[in-house]
């Protein structure tokens, strides 16, 4: 069964986003790249209007930013809390400082991974390297989800870069770990009326929820209409 994420920077989008149908408000601010992190304010902000209704989410930044452990250490009352994992490959350190990380969290957040599937953000040279170190970090780290997602924002979409089949293959590798994947990564509907027989965790957007791009504003109508399609899939599959 499928959910869709929406991903909001402020308290109004959060609500706008609920009611159209969001099964998951992840936090991230797109100014400050594929996974930046909101001001403190802003969490405490939608954590309120939110509350229990639905799981939220926090993008806290790269795994090397220097406030990342700061970030993790202030998560409390998010169910999942994401950390990118760009420059993993070439930092010797990535390891230690993802336990880190996970060790400042509050206990009841899960640690989240965000893998890119634009590898030269990372490091990889293939994607089967990142899934599988991916899939294991997960699975030591007792983190449920794995997101896969676009580091850079340039019109590339996830399956500019990643097959479906791949993708196909990694998630059914993936539940043997009891691990699901979140996909992501400038997807518009046609791409995820592609995935969703894939039965992902989540969908995740953000620009085709928005009027006027990433950047712009979360609009109503627009989640309502990714809310119904992958929604509409899920009912299939209970059917």
């Amino acid at each position: 069964m499928t959910g869709l994420l929406v991903s909001v920077r402020s308290a109004a989008e959060a609500e706008t986003a609920l009611a159209g149908g969001a099964d998951i408000i992840d936090v991230k601010e797109p100014r400050r790249g594929a996974l930046g992190p909101a001001d403190p304010i802003v969490w405490k902000e939608i954590l309120a209007v939110i509350g229990r209704r639905v799981p939220v989410s926090a993008a806290l930044g790269e795994l090397h930013s220097g406030a990342i452990r700061e970030y993790a250490s202030s998560a409390a009352g998010f169910a999942y809390a994401k950390i990118g994992l760009s420059d993993w490959c070439r930092r010797p350190d990535s390891p230690s400082k993802w336990f880190q990380a996970r060790l400042a969290m509050p206990r009841d957040v899960c640690a989240v991974q965000v893998v890119y599937a634009d590898l030269e953000a990372s490091g990889w040279k293939t994607f089967a390297a990142a899934m599988l170190a991916s899939i294991a970090l997960a699975a030591a780290s007792q983190s449920p989800l794995i997101v896969i997602d676009t580091f850079r924002k340039d019109r590339r979409t996830l399956l500019d870069l990643v097959e479906i089949q791949v993708l196909q293959e990694w998630i059914h590798h993936a539940a043997h770990y009891e691990v699901r994947l979140v996909l992501a990564g400038s997807l518009n509907e046609q791409a995820i009326e592609r995935l969703l027989p894939l039965e992902p965790a989540y969908i995740g957007v953000r620009t085709t929820a928005c009027v006027g791009g990433r950047d712009g504003a979360i609009d109503l109508s627009r989640v309502k209409s990714l809310a119904k399609l992958v929604h509409r899939e899920r009912r299939k599959v209970a059917s």
